[in-house]
């Protein structure tokens, strides 16, 4: 596997190149965008590791730019701040995958490795200019639906046009790519393919595919390419109608929530009559988790932090009796966060200098989303934010019935939470990954705790991401985007 890796901090770059050349990758280096937009065209990388902050030309528009030009390389960025602006515009940009600077080794290998395995799974991808159609799986060309008869060396020239159309060949440049060492023809032998080319091209009215620049070589007729569509992002208006949703849900859950505190409280009195036994423990050790993830998504994250106090402390077995008076403290502090008035996360996007679409999906066929959680308040809100663009979600909170969703409903990705009673996540994801009508399926992970370890567990199960709780709904709506488009395009080629 052959990794480019942009990294203008030159320590860093050599760290990282010597770590990944220890793994058996191919690394090279650039230091800056502009340099990266010439060798891309010249070598055929199976991955980007990008840095954003570069000279010259910032890993965004680099990626941005690299997208629009059909460039369908797997890239990764490298974020030196942990901002959601950053990772938005990041994955809007048409970026894979993105780490946030410093990054743990083993996650970043670990991501390499989905993506190398996503890579692979794809097939080669038809090319397409015009009304002209390349199929490299059949060695087919046709026009307007009607193949064209090419002789092999015919069909290389034109697949290599096609796979970079943007670049003009000399004839020594097509020499160097078509032809072996020991067998080197004259220049006025590709001037031959090239008349004959033209010539079939002719007939059936695409005479002027390829343009000749004189004293410099052979390119694509820019009036055959395809523009490019713009990368959709989320804007100020869906922001506002998320937080819309938002407040909905904490209105319709909210005496449920509080119930909850209630239980942890009525669970503190009887710890302090020590009449608490091990599993009405390990259930408030539960309904502490549920909250972390469902008061978080709902504008409360002081709260949230909270709660998975509240867990870490009930995690302990045999219960200290030390630690009860700091328990019914922190559920007295939880019960007073959540009386307040939330406070919504998703920020406004004001950049006038981005494209906006108003429906993300709105390029994509009907989006099929299932969603698997024992805790019911985060399916709805994942439901209604995803919903609210045009996505299908059915929910699930007994992963028990997965098999017979998968068997009835044409699924495009798939949520799991980790922490499930009855069959945790990663099992589940093992399990999936393990069927080969279904180990194609994009799975993303839903986790309260995002450490090392936890992150390690999701990638060693097959998952392609993870998402922590609480959910940011913009940065939920963009992942799945990504993921979906990727995925059926993936598909969509196989059946061509």
């Amino acid at each position: 596997m052959r990794i480019l890796l942009v990294e203008d901090d030159e320590n860093l770059a050599k760290a990282l190149a010597a770590v990944l050349s220890k793994h058996n990758y191919l690394v090279d280096v650039a230091t800056d965008g502009e340099i990266v937009w010439e060798m891309i065209h010249f070598i055929a990388y199976d991955l980007v590791l990008l840095d954003v902050n570069l000279p010259r030309l910032d890993g965004i528009m680099l990626c941005r730019c690299l997208r629009d030009h059909n460039q369908q390389v797997p890239i990764m960025l490298m974020i030196g701040r942990d901002s959601g602006t950053d990772k938005l515009m990041g994955l809007e940009s048409g970026a894979d995958d993105y780490l946030v600077k410093p990054f743990d080794i083993q996650e970043l290998l670990a991501r390499i490795r989905v993506l190398s395995r996503r890579s692979s799974e794809q097939v080669t991808p038809v090319f397409i200019c015009g009304n002209i159609r390349l199929n490299p799986q059949m060695r087919e060309v046709s026009y307007q639906g009607r193949v064209i008869p090419f002789s092999r060396k015919e069909y290389l020239l034109i697949e290599l046009f096609l796979r970079h159309p943007h670049r003009v060949f000399s004839r020594t440049d097509i020499v160097d790519h078509l032809w072996p060492f020991d067998n080197l023809p004259t220049e006025d032998t590709v001037k031959s393919h090239i008349r004959r080319i033209r010539r079939k091209l002719s007939k059936v009215g695409a005479e002027d595919l390829i343009e000749t620049l004189y004293g410099h070589g052979y390119r694509i007729n820019p009036t055959f390419l395809k523009q490019p569509s713009a990368n959709p992002i989320l804007p100020a208006d869906q922001a506002e109608e998320l937080n819309e949703v938002i407040e909905q849900v904490w209105q319709n859950i909210r005496m449920s929530v509080l119930e909850q505190v209630t239980q942890l409280e009525q669970g503190v009195i009887f710890l302090q009559g020590g009449i608490l036994d091990t599993n009405s423990l390990q259930v408030a050790e539960q309904t502490a988790h549920k909250l972390a993830g469902t008061v978080g998504n709902c504008g409360f994250e002081p709260a949230s932090h909270i709660a998975r106090a509240i867990e870490s402390l009930l995690q302990h077995q045999p219960f200290p009796l030390i630690m009860i008076d700091s328990l019914a403290q922190l559920i007295k502090t939880l019960r007073f966060q959540l009386e307040q008035s939330p406070s919504y996360s998703v920020e406004l996007n004001h950049d006038s200098h981005l494209e906006v679409s108003s429906r993300p999906f709105s390029d994509l066929k009907t989006v099929q989303v299932l969603a698997i959680d024992d805790d019911r308040n985060i399916l709805s809100l994942l439901q209604q934010i995803l919903a609210a663009q045009g996505v299908q979600v059915t929910t699930l909170d007994n992963p028990a019935h997965i098999w017979e969703i998968l068997e009835s409903v044409c699924l495009d990705l798939l949520i799991l939470d980790i922490n499930m009673p009855e069959m945790d996540g990663l099992s589940l994801c093992r399990s999936i990954r393990g069927m080969p009508e279904w180990n194609w399926l994009p799975i993303l992970m839903l986790t309260v705790q995002a450490d090392r370890q936890i992150i390690q567990q999701v990638f060693s199960c097959g998952a392609d991401d993870y998402l922590a709780k609480p959910i940011v709904p913009d940065e939920l709506v963009t992942r799945v985007l990504n993921r979906v488009r990727r995925s059926q395009n993936i598909r969509r080629t196989a059946v061509k």
